[in-house]
């Protein structure tokens, strides 16, 4: 029989590493929670316009950064400017422990100066071309979150110039139907909405601004979690990419690097970036 004192840390440390474990395996998420994580900051910021929400916030990898693969990530908020790039500091973070470089875009969103559609797709697309001449043939992804999801699969759809430099796109909880989005109650389909009149006058328009009515990249995939409250399942539905759907899962693990949905989205960039 084994000593009471070993077995008494045994059971701590068992405790312990349980309790890491579970760390590891949070699903749904509040966006308080994602609020409350800590990050280091960024390597170095740059801007890619004269406008205050014009920059890049670039991660650097602490190993081989010269060699790594590239994510260009986009963080969501419902297009709006109450929500800015911070609230992902903590997933660029975990995507540079994780090994990759990290380019995440800040954008003008609704609510500021020049904000109105099509400006934050505008916005994202010279990024991701300011961004391609340091990319050097690297693997490299373009991932956005939610509103930010929605922005990088129309960024890179019709064979825009990026697009050849870029290996895969993720949409994380990504809007893929801003018709239908729009007409379904929520404070981001409202959002959504409002975003969508200051460009269009009828609610056909906004196929417009609908990746599932564009050539998407060739290797576009949607990750998506079956429990989430604020973009629906069925905006995978009907549109030709490869889709993920993860279990019970909700809109803000996909940002939560302490979630099951996270291990699932490192899995997906190392599978398509280093094959």
């Amino acid at each position: 029989m084994l000593p009471k004192t070993l077995l008494l840390l045994l059971f701590i440390f068992g405790v312990s590493d349980a309790s890491a474990d579970n760390k590891e395996l949070l699903k749904q998420v509040t966006f308080n929670e994602v609020l409350a994580l800590n990050s280091e900051g960024p390597t170095k910021t740059y801007s890619y316009g004269e406008q205050t929400s014009q920059f890049i916030q670039f991660w650097s990898t602490r190993e081989h950064s010269d060699s790594a693969a590239n994510v260009i990530f986009i963080h969501g908020g419902c297009w709006l400017k109450d929500y800015d790039i911070t609230h992902t500091n903590p997933a660029s973070n975990a995507l540079r422990n994780a090994g990759f470089n990290v380019w995440s875009i800040e954008y003008r969103r609704l609510g500021r100066e020049g904000g109105d559609w099509p400006a934050s797709l505008n916005d994202v697309e010279a990024a991701i071309d300011f961004i391609g001449d340091k990319l050097n043939g690297r693997p490299s992804a373009v991932m956005g979150h939610s509103a930010g999801g929605h922005l990088a699969l129309l960024a890179t759809a019709n064979d825009t110039p990026a697009s050849p430099n870029i290996n895969v796109v993720i949409g994380l909880a990504a809007i893929t139907d801003m018709v239908s989005y729009t007409q379904t109650d929520g404070s981001c389909n409202r959002a959504a909405l409002n975003l969508m009149k200051t460009a269009y006058e009828n609610t056909s328009d906004y196929q417009k601004a609908s990746p599932r009515t564009q050539k998407l990249h060739d290797n576009t995939w949607l990750i998506q979690g079956d429990a989430d409250r604020i973009v629906p399942l069925s905006q995978t539905h009907n549109i030709d990419v490869e889709t993920e759907i993860l279990e019970g899962v909700g809109h803000f693990d996909l940002i939560h690097p302490h979630s099951s949905a996270w291990k699932a989205i490192i899995k997906r960039l190392n599978n398509e970036l280093h094959p």
